[in-house]
């Protein structure tokens, strides 16, 4: 789920990290399409009127941390028993993961706010990759977003 159109053919939005793929295109290349469902929309916007679980939600919208404060609990509502919340943009610590210094301190905030306030998660940061990443690195600021217990 992202407020952009991650696949947009015109725009080519992954050009602007050096991927050779569409998001869309990576998923056929890995044998996943069938399996991946792209939505182009607010989160909550398309959970307020959402009727089925999920096994993974991948949260990429707005990364202000009141937005994915707001989105995590209604995320969480629509997991299934052993779903995840695959969280993008996740800075371990608030720390730049690539040279360039770059940081987005939303969803850090946002998950450690729940987590101070009790809410029983585990976050993983996903680090490094087997595969070349963004700026020609294997790093990538993924998280897993596990309930705990």
């Amino acid at each position: 789920m992202d407020i952009g159109d991650v696949n947009d053919p015109i725009a080519k939005p992954w050009l602007k990290y050096d991927s050779k793929y569409s998001p869309l295109d990576m998923m056929k290349e890995m044998g996943f399409a069938a399996a991946v469902k792209f939505v182009t929309a607010t989160s909550l916007d398309y959970f307020a009127s959402c009727k089925q679980t999920y096994d993974i939600i991948f949260l990429d919208g707005s990364h202000a941390a009141t937005a994915v404060y707001q989105e995590i609990p209604v995320a969480l509502q629509l997991l299934n028993q052993d779903g995840l919340i695959l969280l993008h943009d996740y800075f371990p610590n608030l720390k730049p993961l690539w040279s360039n210094g770059s940081l987005v301190p939303g969803p850090f905030l946002a998950t450690e706010r729940l987590k101070n306030e009790g809410s029983n998660l585990v976050v993983l940061p996903l680090g490094k990759l087997p595969w070349p990443t963004k700026m020609h690195s294997n790093i990538t600021s993924l998280a897993l977003l596990l309930r705990n217990g």
